[in-house]
């Protein structure tokens, strides 16, 4: 065990939002027990209600590293937002790192690295890291499925280079405590991670260190995957659009653009669902997005997307003779 509390006043505040992840709360946990380090961090759960043995593992825990784990538990579930509301407000670090419950980290000198990183830079809001996607293969088994991260090495990065991309999943971030201010709308978003990087970097840019040190699972059990695509189409427009007014319309283009980006893979994935009707309707709410941002780039791909929507006899055929 490398974490010895010692002082009353953690430098971390690691953030557990565990609901219903009895196969995978354990090695979350352990993975945060394993940090190498010299300074003191704690560890808060917030266990939202599950029915399974969620509860019991956190709260075994807890006992056993009662110096350093704290269980916050409900009584009744309360949902992502106020289950991370209150565990924030409990935090008592100057830093705060994010670990879902069902996601673990892979490198023992994560918090160690990217405190050391936000120490040496104190103008930077975050920092994040490389984070490894895994998922079940047919045998059961958990194989890598790609990475998260931004897609190129940059010393700094600054509100408009995380406006068009998801460059950090959550379970790799590490904020300044005092860069954050939740406003009111916050609670009402579908996620908590791209706002809230996003927010952060309104008080100063974020920093990277490019190595792999967290895993994220792609599991059927998780809350954005058994959501429709027309309904994942709306949470996302209320959430760029509200992010636009937040931001007083200064990235409005590259906003925009970014709202039109992510409906039409949207549409993509209907596509390859065969559910045109689907598709259609995101076609044109994509089409919306890069018309009010000016992009005239996308012509081509329109052009390509009409036939195979509307006129899939013409699309196959001249597919055919392209090859």
């Amino acid at each position: 065990m490398s974490i010895i509390p010692i002082n009353p006043v953690p430098i971390v505040s690691v953030l557990v939002l565990a609901f219903n992840h009895e196969t995978y709360i354990a090695q979350t946990i352990e993975s945060i027990l394993g940090q190498m380090v010299d300074f003191d961090i704690e560890i808060i759960i917030g266990e939202d209600f599950s029915t399974d043995r969620t509860n019991q593992i956190c709260a075994e825990y807890c006992e056993k590293f009662s110096g350093v784990v704290t269980l916050v538990a409900s009584e009744q579930n309360v949902g992502m937002h106020e289950n991370l509301a209150r565990i924030w407000q409990r935090a008592r670090g100057e830093y705060i790192a994010l670990c879902e419950g069902d996601d673990y980290w892979c490198h023992t000198g994560k918090l160690a690295s990217q405190v050391a990183f936000l120490d040496a830079h104190p103008s930077y809001s975050l920092c994040g890291t490389y984070t490894k996607r895994i998922k079940q293969d047919a045998d059961g088994e958990w194989a890598e499925a790609g990475r998260i991260g931004p897609p190129a090495v940059k010393d700094a990065y600054y509100l408009k280079d995380l406006i068009p991309d998801y460059c950090f999943h959550t379970s790799s971030v590490l904020v300044r405590k005092n860069a954050v201010r939740f406003p009111p709308w916050f609670q009402q978003m579908y996620c908590a991670d791209r706002p809230l990087y996003l927010l952060c970097a309104e008080q100063g840019p974020a920093g990277f260190i490019p190595e792999v040190m967290s895993t994220y699972r792609l599991h059927g059990g998780g809350i954005w995957s058994p959501v429709t695509l027309l309904a994942k189409s709306e949470k996302s427009r209320d959430l760029f659009e509200t992010l636009d007014r937040h931001f007083g319309y200064r990235y409005h283009r590259l906003i925009t653009r970014t709202l039109g980006n992510i409906l039409w893979s949207y549409m993509a994935e209907a596509v390859v669902a065969a559910d045109l009707p689907t598709a259609k309707r995101l076609f044109w709410q994509a089409s919306s997005y890069f018309l009010k941002s000016g992009r005239v780039d996308m012509l081509r791909h329109w052009s390509v997307a009409v036939l195979r929507l509307y006129l899939p006899g013409a699309y196959t055929l001249l597919k055919s003779r392209a090859v």
